[in-house]
């Protein structure tokens, strides 16, 4: 289990899983057919390269934050993020965007409430929305795969 000491440990370990958001909707880019789902995860890809940066500009700065909530982290299942196999179906690869997502969304809200920081604050709420949104596209994506 990784262990969070300090708000640089939380930033590195989301930044982390930001890279791997990254690399995962590129993967998935390269595989789709539909050229439209192509271009929608070259976009995601593209996002979450966004929210890497805006981690690591939070890494100049010292902060006085509070210690994360490891039970609230260790609930969100953000922590138990898995590399995805090789051979995933987009069924099983949308599935597991939206953990993904919700995860994300999770720990940018966590995130958010361990600063008294306005622009701290402002950060992660903004990046909590976008993973939300991200998600919700996902759960419509995934009842139109069922239905089909």
């Amino acid at each position: 289990m990784i262990e969070f000491h300090t708000f640089e440990d939380v930033l590195d370990f989301a930044i982390l899983q930001e890279k791997a958001a990254q690399q995962f909707y590129t993967k998935l880019s390269g595989e789709v057919l539909d050229p439209d789902v192509r271009l929608f995860y070259r976009t995601l890809a593209e996002e979450e390269h966004i929210h890497e940066k805006k981690l690591r500009s939070l890494k100049r700065y010292e902060y006085d934050l509070n210690e994360p909530d490891m039970a609230a982290l260790q609930e969100s299942g953000y922590l138990d993020a898995m590399p995805v196999a090789p051979d995933i179906s987009l069924v099983e690869a949308v599935r597991y965007a939206i953990k993904k997502e919700r995860s994300a969304r999770m720990l940018y809200r966590m995130l958010s409430q361990m600063t008294d920081r306005k622009e701290l604050t402002d950060l992660f709420g903004e990046l909590a929305e976008e993973e939300e949104a991200h998600a919700e596209h996902f759960r419509t994506e995934y009842k139109d795969l069922l239905e089909k």
